[in-house]
């Protein structure tokens, strides 16, 4: 099976990150840097040399959380030595982080979905080209804004995509497809399967099978 080809995912060139990188100023204050922190959702591989003390915080439906710095093509991880520099906590720091995602989410008057049929399952896809996407996992409010008002079976094998499949897809099918996504972006992410539910979410080994039933039967 390869899917990962299509051309709905596009990822940084190497180069353009490396050269956002060197250009990050982080001396600068907070007033300027706020605007560009971003909720980092858990890696698969290794965290950056160098990088650690970083604060965490959990957010429904069980993820952990740490915090990143938008540079364009990528995220920086963010300590707690860096956010005792801008003279602020950490929960100011995760609240202002999370206020942001929510913010480009509004700012926008529409969002570009792609209806694909990947190993002939219908599915919807995501990506906010901002590097935002798989952060609307912590705001299912947000999350519905994007989506709509759709239940399904919802991946999030990087940080800028979320695919959405029909309740009824094979569970199994649903995660080889997101393990072949997140093996083609060495900054995959590590997160389950969900269950999109009535604008819950949910793990979805989480999910009690008479509902899923139940809304099959619909």
């Amino acid at each position: 099976m390869t899917i990962t080809s299509d051309p709905l995912v596009t990822t940084a060139d190497v180069h353009e990150v490396m050269a956002a990188i060197e250009a990050v100023d982080l001396e600068a204050p907070w007033e300027e840097v706020a605007p560009r922190l971003r909720p980092a959702l858990p890696r698969r591989r290794p965290l950056p040399p160098g990088t650690d003390d970083l604060p965490e915080r959990e957010y429904p439906p069980g993820i952990r959380v740490t915090l990143g710095l938008d540079i364009g093509p990528a995220m920086l991880f963010v300590n707690q030595a860096q956010v005792d520099r801008w003279g602020v906590t950490a929960d100011q720091a995760f609240r202002r982080a999370i206020s942001n995602i929510r913010v480009r989410v509004r700012l926008r008057r529409q969002f570009a979905l792609i209806h694909e049929r990947i190993c002939d399952v219908p599915t919807v896809a995501f990506q906010s080209r901002e590097g935002w996407a798989s952060s609307l996992l912590l705001m299912p409010d947000e999350l519905i804004r994007v989506l709509g008002a759709r239940d399904g079976l919802l991946m999030a094998p990087m940080r800028d995509l979320l695919l959405l499949m029909p309740l009824d897809a094979e569970p199994g099918l649903a995660t080889l497809i997101m393990e072949e996504f997140a093996e083609a972006d060495m900054n995959a992410l590590d997160l389950p399967l969900f269950v999109l539910l009535d604008g819950r979410l949910n793990p979805a080994i989480a999910v009690p099978a008479d509902a899923l039933a139940e809304q099959r039967r619909n």
